[in-house]
């Protein structure tokens, strides 16, 4: 039996099971697919567009008692952050924070809690932007006044159609690196450091981003583009190594069906297989299957919204005439990304009455309800933060749980 099954590849998923394998604990991970962060941008953001998102934490926890945030406490999202910056430099990522905005392929700027060191680099006010002729998922000209766009060697004919990652494995190559760099030095005129898309490696970007840094003779950084992220795919890569490494049980591929309940407990997972479901056992189990997007809630026509591996209840509005605003782009977000399952500040789910429904599963992630209030931040705006926040509360939680009956079975 194993001590813990987290179900879901998202970030709270997958750093669930970090922090539970550092914490010694025998841990399965199981998810019907590879989770958001390959769409995300790689970085760990707290609060979207706050330029001091641990003080407005802080702010938010006495204002709402029931966010996301306030149950998990200021001090899981602290610890939680400084746990992934450690954890994130074993992986040859080496997270950091910054104190100056990040650059967006749209001429903005972001200011994320952690982020990795390619998006750091920029330097000074003067940046060249580079993009790629013929391909459509940057354009350089929307980031900035200095921009230019190279051809890259070998994708004349197809550029249009590669993707990211298909880029990133170019850029593993030290010779695409020097075609490249020859490309971009005489195009300097005075710029302090090269913004590039963000597709320099794969495998090994801490390299690959030194070496053209050398060769062009200023910082090169990158910029998250579209979907997939090659930041957020070598996060999930490196972290999926380090697991398989460090013998977690990992399992993708392979769909949840239904949560097993014995005496008010539950005592495992079925999960599809061939010919017929499969149970796996274990003392804890974190859902951290996502929202509505993500797969860990259900909706239908008849506007009814549910949870459908334990049938945990929902908090959302049966109207779904009030679950999207008439703005798409309105700044308070919509009312149907807030809706989710209620939990205590121990992370366990909860009825309306505020009962305890069942005491060893922990919930973490975009699965938990947001209260819909003003000035706090989209669902959508701290989505890295409270995955991390509430990841570090659950695994804390029962982790001090599994080290107390482990102490009361020893001593009988």
């Amino acid at each position: 039996m194993d001590d813990l099954i987290v179900v879901g590849a998202g970030w709270s998923g997958l750093v669930a099971t970090a922090i539970a394998l550092e914490k010694g604990l025998k841990v399965r991970l199981i998810s019907q697919g590879i989770g958001t962060v390959i769409v995300t941008p790689g970085w760990i953001s707290v609060w979207d567009g706050h330029d001091d998102p641990i003080s407005a934490v802080r702010d938010l926890i006495a204002r709402l008692p029931d966010h996301p945030y306030a149950l998990a406490g200021i001090d899981a999202l602290e610890q939680g952050l400084h746990f992934f910056r450690e954890f994130s430099a074993k992986l040859d990522l080496g997270y950091q924070p910054v104190d100056h905005g990040v650059y967006t392929a749209l001429g903005s700027t972001q200011r994320p809690a952690l982020v990795p060191p390619s998006y750091a680099a920029a330097s000074g006010n003067s940046p060249l932007f580079i993009g790629f002729a013929g391909w459509r998922d940057y354009y350089p000209t929307l980031s900035g006044e200095r921009s230019a766009t190279i051809t890259l060697s070998g994708y004349a004919e197809r550029a249009w159609d590669a993707t990211p990652t298909d880029l990133a494995r170019s850029f593993d190559d030290p010779a695409f690196r020097r075609q490249v760099a020859a490309q971009v030095k005489p195009l300097l005129n005075g710029a302090t450091s090269v913004g590039l898309p963000a597709v320099i490696g794969l495998e090994n970007p801490s390299a690959a981003i030194r070496d053209l840094s050398d060769q062009v003779g200023v910082p090169v950084f990158e910029m998250p583009t579209l979907p997939p992220s090659v930041p957020g795919t070598r996060l999930y890569n490196k972290m999926r190594r380090y697991f398989l490494d460090n013998r977690v049980r990992l399992q993708v591929g392979h769909p949840v069906v239904r949560g097993l309940i014995e005496d008010g407990k539950c005592v495992g997972v079925e999960v599809a297989a061939a010919g017929k479901p499969q149970a796996f056992r274990a003392k804890s189990v974190i859902l951290a299957t996502g929202g509505l997007y993500g797969g860990g809630l259900f909706s239908d026509d008849r506007g009814r919204i549910w949870e459908p591996l334990l049938d945990l209840p929902v908090q959302y509005d049966s109207d779904r005439t009030r679950w999207f605003n008439a703005d798409l782009l309105d700044p308070r977000g919509h009312p149907v990304h807030y809706f989710g399952v209620r939990v205590n500040n121990q992370m366990q789910p909860i009825n309306n009455q505020g009962d305890t429904l069942i005491d060893n599963l922990y919930l973490c992630g975009r699965l938990i309800a947001h209260p819909h209030a003003d000035h706090a931040p989209l669902p959508t705006a701290c989505t890295e933060g409270v995955a991390i926040a509430t990841a570090w509360k659950a695994v804390a939680i029962l982790s001090t749980q599994h080290s107390t009956l482990s102490t009361s079975l020893a001593g009988t």
